[in-house]
């Protein structure tokens, strides 16, 4: 009966998440160069839900990332944003830990512009840069 409950849960909770997502494209270096999808979607005034798939250059080339986002404070016109969340490393063999960056929306004054900062710890600490663009 749990894993009943918790399917039922994990098929109905993002598929309501992701009828209200913004979908973006990100790129940058994690682990190797990466390329990938990411859909933000907000559920609270202050929680925005994030999930992405991405590719890269790494030993491991699938990386899955499902987390949240909490405002912070703003820098001049770029809101900033403190992202938590689990990441997973897939390929020959599996790395899976957490994920801890701060994201700075409207990055160069670009309203779907942003930037991702920080690191994730999976299997070992690897550096997260990206800069991503949100196709409305």
């Amino acid at each position: 009966m749990r894993k009943v409950l918790l399917l039922v849960l994990l098929v109905l909770f993002p598929a309501g998440v992701a009828l209200a997502a913004v979908p973006e494209i990100v790129g940058g270096v994690r682990d190797g160069a990466a390329i990938g999808l990411q859909l933000e979607s907000s559920v609270a005034r202050n929680l925005t839900l994030r999930g992405a798939i991405e590719f890269n250059s790494g030993r491991q080339p699938v990386v899955a990332c499902l987390g949240g986002k909490i405002p912070l404070a703003s820098l001049g016109r770029m809101p900033l944003g403190l992202a938590l969340g689990l990441v997973g490393y897939f390929g020959n063999n599996s790395d899976v830990g957490f994920s801890l960056s701060f994201v700075l929306n409207r990055f160069f004054d670009l309203q779907p512009m942003f930037l991702e900062l920080g690191v994730d710890v999976a299997g070992r600490g690897r550096l997260l840069a990206q800069i991503g663009y949100k196709v409305f």
